[in-house]
């Protein structure tokens, strides 16, 4: 009793080092899962930069931000159902597509505001849809948004039955998707600007503090007289919202909508936000973390291509870095309760 009483007032200083390396480790991983997109971003930017032939020139870095502009403003959105309360979106393919195929069908006979104003009714009734069921009903993110994408992909296919529509040519949505401020597309200056909105209304306004508290501690914002249900639907209706915004920017982009002109942006918004840091638990994270995401799987894509990679490697690469992002998460939140 003794010899065991002896070794256990002897264990806390022999167990003290490990102990701090643990907590060391911890930290490391932690400072990586919240600081590591910034460096990650940066020095994927200058790699590019210096080793790949090409990357550098202005036609290309101009088809970056094409390309980035859409799945990012689509990601920004997804950004406030992620950290709501760890729940996810896949609806988005339908709701981008749906907002493409309505400007440009519609805009002849109703003109291009008329066109904008349904598809915003549009958008209204997938957020509303989707945030009332995850939020009052407490049903399943992920069902619930794939039950929408097949309802809303089933009705837009029978509605067009494979149609490829068509903007006038020098026309005003033609005339948006080939506009540049200097020589940077104005759809690129359209994502900026839904990033710094989204910005501050996550970080600056009180709707946004109850969605990263909800997100950090849903029984302790539930006792604190928040209506949660609310919080969610406003969540999923933002997202609806920038998916909409971002269908009109693809649209305007080829001056061509389908049905299936969205398909991957649940997969590649969602890698974005992760890989940008936002925790996939809820709570934490930000609009910058996602723009980072976005810009690091757009120049990582972009590395990909001019590089002679096919779309299955660049697909295979995106994975294992969600893989690690996602891991990466996991272990954070784990130090985080040591």
């Amino acid at each position: 009793m003794t010899e065991s009483g002896t070794q256990l007032k002897a264990a806390p200083p022999n167990g003290a080092p490990v102990e701090g390396i643990v907590k060391r480790q911890g930290s490391v991983i932690t400072w990586i899962a919240s600081r590591g997109i910034f460096i990650f971003t940066g020095v994927l930017l200058v790699f590019s930069v210096i080793f790949v032939n090409g990357f550098a020139s202005s036609v290309n870095i101009i088809d970056v931000f094409h390309r980035a502009s859409a799945i990012g403003i689509v990601a920004i959105g997804m950004t406030f159902v992620v950290i709501s309360a760890n729940y996810i979106d896949l609806s988005v393919v339908a709701q981008v597509a749906t907002a493409g195929v309505i400007l440009l069908a519609l805009s002849p006979t109703y003109g291009v505001v008329g066109a904008m104003a349904i598809a915003l009714f549009f958008a209204l009734l997938y957020g509303v849809v989707n945030g009332v069921s995850v939020g009052f009903l407490k049903a399943n993110a992920v069902v619930v948004t794939l039950g929408t994408t097949g309802i809303g992909a089933g009705i837009l296919s029978l509605l067009t039955t494979g149609t490829i529509y068509y903007g006038p040519e020098n026309g005003p949505i033609d005339a948006f998707g080939d506009a540049r401020v200097g020589p940077f597309p104005l759809s690129a200056f359209v994502l900026i600007v839904v990033a710094v909105i989204a910005s501050i209304v996550l970080s600056r306004t009180k709707f946004g503090f109850m969605i990263r508290s909800y997100g950090s501690n849903k029984q302790a914002t539930r006792l604190a007289g928040v209506n949660s249900g609310g919080v969610v639907v406003g969540a999923f209706v933002l997202t609806s919202i920038a998916a909409m915004i971002a269908g009109f920017v693809l649209a305007a982009y080829s001056n061509t909508a389908v049905a299936t002109m969205s398909e991957g942006f649940d997969f590649r918004a969602l890698a974005a936000v992760i890989i940008g840091g936002n925790s996939l638990f809820g709570g934490r994270g930000s609009i910058l973390r996602t723009f980072l995401g976005v810009i690091f799987i757009s120049v990582l894509s972009n590395i990909l291509v001019l590089s002679g990679f096919s779309f299955a490697w660049q697909q295979l690469v995106t994975g294992a870095v969600i893989v690690f992002a996602v891991a990466l998460d996991a272990l954070a939140r784990k130090a985080e309760k040591r």
